[in-house]
C-alpha cells in the first residue's frame, strides 16, 4: 500500500462496482482523480467535500481533548457541551459527549502497582452531533455523525496493543470477533468501582464512565430518531466517523447501529483506521448494509494493524502479504475464506491517498516524499490531501507533525500549550487557572432538542448555541 497506491487506486477502480453488495469480501477502491469531486462506491457516491468535512469533525474532537497531563482536568473536554467548538463551520451541533472506560489492568494487580486512581479511569472520546436544519435542508436528509478521536493517552496506548480476539455479538451473530483493547474501551464501564468508592475525590471523573461508550451512543441514537424520525418525519441517516482508534470504534458502533435499527440507513467513514475483527465481523457489516469508505495515505503503517491475534503466527502472510497487487484471485479467496482468527479489512470502500500529489504552483512538493510513518498517519495529513481547493491552512500539517518539506519554512511539532496552562495575575504571580463552570465536565449532560435546531446567527435557542472560544 505504500509505493503504488495511485495506479492500484485507478485500476482497481476501473472494474466498477461490485455486482452484489451482499457477497461483497473485500475492499472497492475508489479512483482519487483530481478531476471529479464524486467518489463512487460500491452503495452509492461519496463527495470530497463531505469525506473532507467528516475529516474535520474528527479533527475537532482531536483539539477538545484535555491532554495535558498537568491539567486538573486531564482526560476531558476543553470546553462544555454547549460550547463546543469546530463544528458550527461544518454545520453541525453537538447534543452529547462520549467517554469510555480503559480498564488496562485486573483489578488485584491495581493495588500493588499503585493503580487505582488511573485504572479503569473514564476519558472523553468523543461526541455526537445532529446536522442543522441549513445543513439537513442542503442534504435532504437529518444527518447524526457519531465522531470518535483516536489514541491521545498512555491508557489508550495500551488497549491499542490488546489484540486477542472476543466475541463482538451485535444482531445475535456468535461467530463475530474483535480486538481486545477496542471492545474494552467500547463496552467497559466503571460502575463497580464507583459503587466501591468510600470518598468523593474523583467522584465526578468516575460519573463519566458509570455507563459504557456503547450504551451511551446506543442511547443517544434511540432519543435523536425518536425525536427526528419518529415525532417529526424526518429522513433520518446516521455516520459514524474517527481517525485511527477513533475509526475501529466507529466500525464497531456502526455495527451495533445497524443490528439494532433495520432500515435506518448507517454509514462509517474512517481514516487511517486499523483493522478492528475478523472475517464474521466484516460480513456482519456488510449484511447489516453499512456503507464502509476507508480513507488511507499511502504508507501509513497503522492501517496494516493489527497484522495478527496472539500466537497466530500463521496468520502473517495472510496478513501483511500485497496480495491484491500481485495475485488479486488469492487476495479475495483469503478475504472471503480467512480462517476466524485472522483480522481482515472491512469491506467496503478504500480511498487512497498520495503524499506526491501535493505540490505548489511551481511543482514542488509540499509534502515530504520519504516515509515519515508517524507523519503519514498524522489527521491534518489527510485532510490536507484530502482538500484539494486548499481552503485549510498548510501549516496545520506541522503543527503536531514533521511533514512539510523545509521549504516551506513552518517548525515542525509547532502546537504548544502556552506556559503549560499557567497563568500570570497581577502581582505578577504565576496560577493554574481554572475552567469556567459552563466548561467543566458534567455527566451525563445532553443537549435539549428544540422545535427547530439552528445553529449560530439570528434568534437562536440558547440551547442549541455554540460559542467559539
Amino acid at each position: 500500500m505504500a509505493g503504488d497506491h495511485g495506479l492500484r487506486s485507478t485500476a482497481l477502480a476501473t472494474v466498477g462496482h461490485l455486482a452484489n453488495a451482499k457477497t461483497q469480501t473485500s475492499a472497492h477502491v475508489v479512483a482519487d482523480c483530481p478531476l471529479h469531486d464524486t467518489l463512487l462506491g460500491v452503495r452509492g457516491s461519496w463527495t470530497r467535500a463531505e469525506v473532507l468535512r467528516y475529516g474535520e469533525l474528527a479533527m475537532a474532537a482531536y483539539d477538545a481533548f484535555d491532554g495535558d497531563e498537568w491539567s486538573p482536568y486531564y482526560g476531558t473536554c476543553r470546553h462544555g457541551l454547549r460550547r463546543m467548538v469546530g463544528l458550527a463551520g461544518h454545520g453541525y451541533v453537538a447534543t452529547t459527549f462520549i467517554y469510555a472506560t480503559a480498564d488496562v489492568l485486573p483489578e488485584w494487580v491495581e493495588p500493588i502497582l499503585g493503580a487505582e486512581e488511573w485504572d479503569d479511569g473514564a476519558h472523553w472520546m468523543g461526541y455526537v452531533a445532529v446536522a442543522g436544519d441549513a445543513e439537513a435542508n442542503r442534504a435532504g436528509i437529518r444527518d447524526v455523525a457519531v465522531v470518535w478521536r483516536g489514541t491521545s493517552a498512555l491508557v489508550e496506548w495500551a488497549m491499542d496493543v490488546k489484540t486477542s480476539l472476543v466475541p463482538f455479538a451485535a444482531g445475535g451473530d456468535k461467530k463475530a470477533k474483535v480486538a481486545t483493547g477496542f471492545h474494552s474501551l467500547y463496552t467497559d464501564n466503571n460502575e463497580k468501582k464507583l459503587n466501591n468508592q468510600s470518598d468523593d475525590k474523583n467522584r465526578t471523573w468516575s460519573e463519566l464512565g458509570r455507563v459504557s461508550a456503547q450504551d451511551q451512543v446506543a442511547d443517544e441514537l434511540r432519543r435523536l430518531l425518536a425525536h427526528f424520525r419518529d415525532e417529526r418525519g424526518e429522513k433520518v441517516r446516521v455516520t459514524f466517523t474517527g481517525h485511527s482508534l477513533g475509526g475501529a470504534l466507529a466500525l464497531l458502533a456502526a455495527r451495533d447501529a445497524a443490528a439494532s435499527h433495520p432500515g435506518l440507513p448507517v454509514r462509517a467513514v474512517t481514516f487511517g483506521g486499523p483493522r478492528v475483527g475478523n472475517r464474521a465481523f466484516r460480513d456482519g457489516l456488510v449484511d447489516g448494509s453499512v456503507a464502509v469508505l476507508r480513507v488511507v495515505v499511502g504508507g501509513d503503517p497503522v492501517p496494516w494493524l493489527p497484522c495478527l491475534p496472539a500466537a497466530n503466527l500463521v496468520a502473517l502472510p495472510l496478513s501483511l502479504l500485497p496480495l491484491e497487487k500481485y495475485v488479486p484471485w488469492l487476495a479475495r479467496m483469503v478475504s472471503r475464506w480467512a480462517p476466524s482468527w485472522a483480522y481482515v479489512h472491512a469491506a467496503g470502500d478504500e480511498l487512497v491517498l498520495d503524499v506526491a500529489t501535493s505540490k505548489d504552483k511551481q511543482g514542488h512538493h509540499i509534502l515530504k516524499q520519504d516515509y515519515d510513518l508517524q507523519g503519514r498517519h498524522n489527521l491534518d495529513v489527510y485532510l490536507h490531501l484530502l482538500d484539494r481547493e486548499k481552503r485549510r491552512d498548510v501549516a496545520l500539517v506541522n503543527r503536531s507533525s514533521s511533514m512539510l518539506s523545509k521549504d516551506m519554512g513552518i517548525p515542525a511539532w509547532w502546537q504548544q500549550t502556552a506556559n503549560k496552562g499557567l497563568k500570570q495575575d497581577t502581582q505578577g504571580r504565576w496560577f493554574m487557572s481554572k475552567r469556567k463552570e459552563e466548561d467543566k465536565p458534567k455527566a451525563n449532560d445532553k443537549l435539549e432538542l428544540p422545535d427547530e435546531l439552528h445553529l449560530p446567527g439570528g434568534n437562536v435557542p440558547e440551547t442549541a448555541c455554540l460559542h467559539a472560544g
